[in-house]
């Protein structure tokens, strides 16, 4: 099946979902969607990022069986749906490199914790300060604003996957000062503030967590 001929289909889909639905905010929703690609057994649907509050409407669990059973009937085939906060291929190809990544660094991450019975403080600082300051020498124009910006988005992408697996629950004193302490260096390399930091980091970890168990589900 050709991209060509997904706005097409996609159109006979929000039509069927707006007859099955009594719904207004959710026929509001889907009208401003647009369909990206079909990559594997995923069909991927955008929704431009300034519509993306509209995105928990058409997501909500008891629309998922209705979404699924009227792309099957339009697509004749079985396929899982995913909404994404973007309208290009592009955009969707670099969240899947980002997600792969993320994949990626969780399994290490739990690899090494593994074959690591106990955490001791100092080495637990030590690694994580010096993946984030390798991050900033492999990171081009570190010295512009938008390198600075690429370097702190890395950065917190390591911190984050790093906390996945190595950070207690709850986080003892002595883990949030080793964190902070990241955050002030992370600050320091690309000129942001460290409380801003770690709002985004909070803001990361409750992402990759979502991530996280959305492919939990789809493997069950």
């Amino acid at each position: 099946m050709s991209n060509a001929s997904l706005p097409l289909l996609w159109a006979t889909c929000v039509e069927r979902l707006k007859d099955r639905t009594n719904n207004r905010s959710f026929w509001e929703a889907i009208e401003q969607t647009r369909p990206i690609t079909i990559d594997e057994d995923s069909i991927i649907i955008g929704l431009d990022p300034e519509k993306s509050y509209q995105m928990g409407v058409i997501n909500q669990n008891s629309l998922q069986h209705i979404i699924i059973g009227a792309i099957r009937e339009v697509f004749g085939r079985d396929l899982k749906f995913r909404l994404i906060d973007g309208n290009s291929l592009q955009e969707w190809e670099i969240l899947k490199d980002r997600e792969a990544k993320a994949k990626a660094a969780r399994a290490v991450a739990a690899s090494r914790a593994a074959s690591r019975p106990t955490l001791e403080q100092g080495v637990y600082n030590a690694s994580w300060d010096d993946a984030v300051s390798r991050a900033h020498t492999d990171t081009p124009v570190r010295n512009l604003p938008q390198g600075k910006a690429r370097y702190a988005n890395e950065a917190l992408y390591i911190l984050a996957q790093a906390m996945e697996t190595l950070y207690p629950d709850p986080p003892d004193e002595a883990s949030e000062r080793g964190v902070a302490r990241i955050l002030d260096r992370i600050s320091y390399l690309s000129d942001i503030p460290a409380p801003v930091l770690a709002f985004e980091l909070e803001r990361l970890r409750v992402y990759l967590q979502s991530v996280e168990e959305t492919e939990e589900e789809e493997s069950e």
